[in-house]
């Protein structure tokens, strides 16, 4: 029985203080837009990487298949998109039959689907463009200004669960990076290093996610914690890290429990910062403890083989390889793309996931515009991570290749 100072009002967005994913919280989003604007048949999200000039989608929710899975493209090269964030309005399209002869294929996609009409708002955080929301709808002429404020206060809600989602990516990987400085632990890895190999990692995951049906967020998951594979070498003693020369196996030894150290490693410190719910707990762990597992068996700290390996780890290990090969170090000189393709090639008989290695060496293109835009600096430090990839060659019986 309720009192007068008491009312039966159920918070219309209280799902979203559950732990779920953004996908989820998008999907249930949707359903709270179609409560008022039930001509609402798809919302869609892209995040914008701005040092890339790439647009790629997130999430969406639909009464259908997804028109855009696993999609990407330069903002400069969408028109009608780069005009949303010159002007910085939200644009109306009641009628994209249109656009039925256009030669972007995020339009052609989207009319082939059924859709008849848009709503696209674009999202900002601190004045910077972080992507963009879409409203779709099967119908013609039903975006009217009437019902525009109600769809701009869902995307404002959706940019504020993609920022959130962001900050504590963010807040993670700051962290790392000042539990690397005060560790007196110089991280050997330069910047552009991390930068490719995360580009690299979600090239791939992109082209293999229909295959191992990944989604949209995964997929820019992988890319966000690529960077954190080797975060257990802060735990490494730096007579070990550093040395210039080869490591003695009793080092070699030592150098092995950094995958086991950088899992315990994230996992006390998404403790700390509350973010041990995250849905994306386990990818973290998997990509920092599983990475130098092989798939023949011979790799540590577990021998796992196969599939038994975490794909986001097969993934991560791929483009760490290709992008230490292409790397100039202090014990080596940069090699060619074209070399290090053919040691990958001979690498995945035994530690490369075959898949994994085939998507990289059949996107040339992509991988050259990574590479030119992130460039190394022109001292890099000395590191042990090639010596440890040649004694863990070595003590396997393979041959040396780094």
């Amino acid at each position: 029985m309720t009192t007068d100072t008491e009312c039966n009002h159920r918070d219309l967005l209280n799902e979203l203080n559950k732990n779920i994913t953004v996908s989820e919280k998008i999907t249930f989003l949707h359903c709270v837009a179609r409560q008022s604007c039930n001509f609402i048949h798809r919302i869609g999200v892209a995040t914008y990487d701005s040092k890339c000039d790439i647009l790629k989608t997130l999430s969406h929710s639909s009464d259908g298949a997804n028109p855009l899975p696993n999609y990407q493209s330069k903002l400069s090269q969408a028109k009608s998109l780069y005009q949303i964030f010159v002007d910085g309005k939200p644009r109306v399209i009641n009628d994209l039959s249109v656009f039925m002869n256009s030669n972007h294929e995020h339009t052609r996609r989207i009319n082939t689907h059924g859709y008849r009409s848009s709503y696209t708002v674009p999202m900002y955080h601190n004045e910077e463009l972080t992507g963009f929301v879409f409203f779709n709808s099967r119908n013609a002429g039903v975006f009217q200004e009437d019902k525009l404020p109600y769809l701009d206060m869902i995307a404002r809600v959706i940019s504020l669960v993609v920022s959130v989602e962001h900050h504590q990516v963010k807040t993670l990987q700051g962290a790392l990076k000042t539990a690397t400085c005060f560790s007196d632990h110089k991280d050997p890895e330069t910047g552009a290093h991390l930068e490719r190999m995360a580009r690299f990692s979600r090239l791939i995951a992109r082209e293999i996610a229909s295959e191992y049906n990944l989604n949209d967020e995964f997929v820019e998951a992988i890319f966000w914690f690529a960077p954190m594979h080797d975060i257990g070498k802060i735990a490494i003693p730096n007579h070990i890290i550093r040395k210039p020369g080869k490591l003695t196996s009793e080092e070699f030894e030592v150098m092995k429990t950094h995958p086991t150290k950088g899992r315990d490693i994230l996992n006390a410190m998404l403790g700390n910062f509350n973010l041990d719910r995250s849905s994306f707990v386990s990818m973290i762990g998997n990509i920092a403890e599983f990475h130098h597992e092989n798939i023949d068996g011979s790799g540590y700290p577990k021998g796992l083989k196969g599939d038994e390996i975490p794909i986001e780890a097969r993934i991560i290990a791929v483009a760490d390889v290709f992008d230490a090969l292409t790397s100039k170090r202090s014990y080596k000189d940069a090699w060619s793309n074209a070399d290090a393709f053919t040691t990958l090639r001979m690498m995945s008989a035994w530690k490369l996931d075959t898949k994994c290695v085939d998507i990289l060496i059949n996107h040339s293109e992509e991988i050259n515009e990574i590479q030119t835009l992130f460039l190394d600096e022109p001292e890099i430090r000395p590191s042990g991570e090639g010596q440890m990839e040649s004694n863990s060659m070595t003590v396997q019986g393979h041959s040396k290749t780094s």
